[in-house]
């Protein structure tokens, strides 16, 4: 029996190469196989192996860059093994959107303050996007957000463009996440 398990983290990743190289050399020691992708901004993998296997990869892993938990993991169980062979890619985006945004926007502070977080979602020409997974979004969100209901993250820019063609709203993304 085989455990897979999905996962990502946001987190600050430095020396790419280095840590792919080291990952890579992990995944194939323990014989796990699916693809890790890193980033500067985090990890995003599927991964496959024996549970003990599995295990001893995803504590390496938190270890190397310092985090306890995933923003989210998911984990079954497999007859066989799914994937062919361990891969550890570089690439811009731990979840990959393919966002360009400009350089006014990428400076600004991503995280607001709760008095200015209440005052910005009270205006009544703002939208608030709350871009979490549907489940979590059905537990509980603020009063009128909307859940873009999309299958991936890369689904994501298609809804936007949609939904800025549609208004003149100001909008804000709730994506809540443990940094």
């Amino acid at each position: 029996m085989f455990e897979v398990v999905g996962f990502y983290k946001f987190v600050k990743i430095f020396y790419l190469k280095k840590n792919q190289k080291v990952l890579l050399e992990t995944l194939k020691k323990k014989n796990i196989r699916g693809t890790i992708i890193i980033s500067k901004e985090g990890v995003n993998g599927t991964i496959s192996g024996k549970a003990a296997d599995i295990k001893f990869t995803i504590n390496n892993l938190k270890r190397a860059f310092k985090f306890k938990e995933f923003n989210s993991s998911n984990k079954s169980k497999s007859l066989f093994q799914p994937f062919h062979k361990p891969k550890v890619k570089i690439k811009n985006e731990v979840v990959p959107m393919n966002l360009i945004l400009n350089k006014r926007i990428k400076k600004k502070d991503s995280h607001v303050d709760p008095i200015k977080w209440n005052k910005l979602i009270k205006e009544k020409d703002t939208v608030l996007i709350d871009a979490r997974k549907p489940f979590e979004y059905d537990v509980g969100t603020f009063k009128g957000a909307i859940n873009p209901d999309v299958d991936n993250f890369r689904d994501f820019p298609k809804y936007l463009k949609k939904l800025k063609k549609k208004s003149t709203y100001s909008y804000v993304l709730y994506w809540w996440n443990s940094l």
